[in-house]
């Protein structure tokens, strides 16, 4: 599966009640060394918007003016962080996760940097 395919697909949590949809995918650079001297990168987890049907605008986490990620936040509802290791099955445009909605951090908890 390529990592654009995963995004737009419903997430669904283990009580079967879905979370939203996938909105972009976190990478992180700490793989296997190759040829160039970089690491590979690895998927470290799903970002995931309540309304499932919109896309990220950069304005998600702690960048921007306050007023234009209020507004943000308005239209996409709330954007969690669901850890790749969460993620039990991906089948038929459904991301199945262990965990409830309730355990999901939002987005703007990760470290930032």
């Amino acid at each position: 599966m390529r990592l654009n395919e995963l995004l737009g697909h419903r997430v669904v949590d283990a009580s079967g009640a879905e979370v939203g949809g996938v909105a972009d995918v976190r990478l992180v650079q700490d793989g296997p060394l190759l040829a160039a001297s970089h690491r590979a990168l690895r998927v470290d987890g799903l970002i995931i918007v309540e309304h499932r049907h919109t896309r990220l605008f950069g304005y998600e986490r702690h960048v921007g003016p306050d007023l234009l990620r209020r507004l943000v936040h308005s239209w996409l509802g709330a954007v969690w962080y669901l850890p790749w290791d969460h993620v039990t099955a991906i089948a038929d445009g459904t991301v199945t996760t262990h965990r409830s909605r309730a355990d999901l951090r939002p987005l703007e908890d990760l470290a930032r940097y």
